[in-house]
């Protein structure tokens, strides 16, 4: 075989250069990522802004409890002594009017000759304390006690509606009579006064605004009125009719611009107490 005298072969050995791989054959291939290849990450700025997704704070494994609203938790417990009750009231009235002196607030003070003393006291654990309360105000006597429309011998006031209706099922085997629901709930003031009107209550349940505006227009007469129970009954909230802002205003106006006036008459014997 004969030498090749190519000058590009200078190894001077028995082979002959292939020139498919010399260097001016072809050019050298750069390297290229293949094309589902991922890149490596930049490092991250610190401030760069986190991504949405890491905004949110990532549930724990045990979630704390909901915070529910503080509600009172204190029980109310009516002083069992009359001159207690009087007190007691007469706090809470001057919370009502804190504007009023101290002169003006003790010429409405609540004083024991106004509280309602029952013949027979009942037990104040008894869960039929209310029944047995009002039951001692009933009377079946003629004279000053005839039965007059719109004049009940009782008279409960209570905070709700609610409150209402649960004590008028209560108080139904008192009287032969209905007892009136005094309250504006689904019950317009003139269908009220239309019942006052035209029948006999011995006994009426109502809310202190409803009372108020009944006692105001005339419908609702103290003349054979004997007990006004304030009921001190706790709603969910362990609310109190002498302490709620929404009820408060009128019950206490109830006994200074209704009742105590008129406990100054002879006309008039009625008597209130705290149940």
């Amino acid at each position: 075989m004969a030498r090749n005298t190519d000058d590009s072969d200078d190894l001077q050995d028995d082979f002959d250069l292939d020139n498919s791989f010399s260097e001016s054959s072809e050019p050298e291939q750069q390297f290229e990522p293949a094309a589902n290849a991922k890149p490596e990450p930049e490092a991250k700025s610190k401030s760069e802004p986190k991504p949405e997704t890491q905004k949110r704070k990532q549930p724990s494994a045990v979630s704390a409890p909901t915070k529910k609203p503080k509600l009172g938790t204190k029980k109310f417990t009516v002083p069992a002594s009359l001159a207690d009750q009087c007190t007691l009231w007469n706090k809470y009235m001057h919370k009502t009017y804190p504007a009023l002196t101290q002169l003006e607030l003790t010429d409405i003070q609540l004083t024991p000759s106004h509280m309602y003393v029952p013949s027979t006291e009942p037990s104040r654990n008894s869960t039929s304390y209310v029944h047995d309360l009002v039951q001692t105000a009933m009377s079946t006597g003629k004279g000053k006690n005839k039965v007059m429309h719109g004049a009940p011998q009782a008279l409960i006031i209570c905070s709700s509606a609610l409150r209402v209706v649960e004590l008028v099922k209560m108080l139904r085997v008192v009287t032969k009579r209905p007892v009136a629901k005094l309250f504006s709930r689904h019950i317009k003031i003139d269908t009220q006064k239309k019942m006052l009107e035209e029948g006999a209550v011995d006994v009426a349940v109502g809310t202190p605004n409803r009372v108020l505006r009944l006692l105001w227009d005339g419908d609702l007469k103290v003349n054979r009125l004997k007990l006004v129970a304030i009921d001190c009954w706790q709603d969910e909230k362990m609310r109190v009719l002498v302490d709620i802002d929404d009820t408060r205003s009128d019950l206490f106006a109830i006994w200074r611009d209704v009742l105590l006036p008129a406990s100054k008459t002879p006309d008039y014997n009625f008597k209130l107490r705290l149940m």
